[in-house]
């Protein structure tokens, strides 16, 4: 029984983890996005 709430506490901190780490990359994803469209701008507004 003990070992079934140890597998199971694992297994949600490790879902806690992929959710945080899956959020991360799309924050950092989102970043250089917006990053590309600002320098786009620039170069347009330049022009």
């Amino acid at each position: 029984m003990e070992l079934l709430f140890l597998i199971l506490i694992f297994a949600g901190i490790y879902g806690i983890y992929d959710a945080l780490r899956k959020l991360n990359n799309n924050v950092l994803e989102q970043t250089e996005e917006l990053k590309k469209i600002r320098e786009e701008l620039k170069e347009s507004r330049s022009k």
